[in-house]
């Protein structure tokens, strides 16, 4: 008896980028920077421009340093 076969959802990038506490959120440059290099680590081929969501900001403090955190996601 054999096992039914499972897909496998495609691996996606999701970043997560921290700033200063009331500077706004990242560029869309850097956004799209930290998503290729995540890519990268994943494995996926480089995608010029990949179309991603941005959740936050969520008000983080680290290091007695206050922050808003976002993540951004492929999709």
């Amino acid at each position: 008896m054999s096992s039914p076969a499972v897909s496998q959802p495609s691996p996606r990038a999701l970043v997560v980028l921290r700033v200063s506490r009331g500077a706004g959120p990242p560029s869309e440059r850097d956004i799209r920077a930290r998503i290729d290099a995540d890519r990268a680590r994943l494995g996926l081929p480089p995608d010029g421009a990949p179309t991603y969501r941005l959740a936050g900001p969520y008000a983080i403090e680290l290091g007695g340093q206050a922050l808003d955190e976002y993540v951004a996601w492929e999709i």
